[in-house]
């Protein structure tokens, strides 16, 4: 409210345009920045509210989180319980408020991920670790579901969106 009120004559400007359609465009524009501007400010309220800071939010991209799946779908496959090794480290230092995943803790950030991982249908898991474990190339994995590399391909990159909204969705930035 306080971001229309002070920017009222901007807003009357854009809507006493006279041209139909650039009224309309303006219109667009304007409900766009004010759904951005409310959005801001019910992220920093929450987090005001929750006791974190706005930086310390995660958004995963495809690209970082196909660099950090090997480690996650490894301590699937192997065991590895990340859990136990963030309590272990967390044993040795100070109690604080802060959650573990605040300040880009990588240990945290890969049990946010196999958490979300375990999630994933078993078809979806399937695909992910053919694709970013066992390293192989869409044309493999095309042979191995008997579909073509652009299906293949389709569906590694729904698996990967599919994990990336359990994550919390993609960046609202980019």
């Amino acid at each position: 409210m306080a971001w229309a009120m002070t920017r009222s004559s901007y807003i009357n400007e854009q809507m006493l345009e006279p041209d139909e359609e650039k009224r309309k465009h303006n219109e667009s524009r304007l409900a766009y920045q004010m759904r951005r501007v409310a959005e801001r400010y019910a992220r920093k309220e929450k987090a005001l509210k929750s006791g974190y800071q706005t930086t310390d939010e995660a958004y995963y991209e495809s690209a970082g989180l196909g660099q950090l799946l090997p480690f996650v779908i490894a301590s699937v496959v192997d065991g590895t319980v990340l859990e136990q090794i963030q309590q272990m480290i967390q044993d040795g230092q100070p109690k604080g408020k802060s959650s573990p995943s605040e300040g880009g803790n990588l240990l945290a950030t890969l049990i946010d991920i196999k958490r979300c991982f375990l999630k994933l249908d078993v078809q979806d898991q399937h695909l992910l670790r053919l694709r970013h474990f066992d390293n192989y190339t869409l044309q493999q994995i095309a042979g191995q579901l008997e579909c073509a590399v652009s299906t293949a391909d389709r569906r590694c990159q729904q698996a990967l969106r599919r994990l990336i909204e359990l994550l919390g969705g993609p960046s609202p930035w980019q």
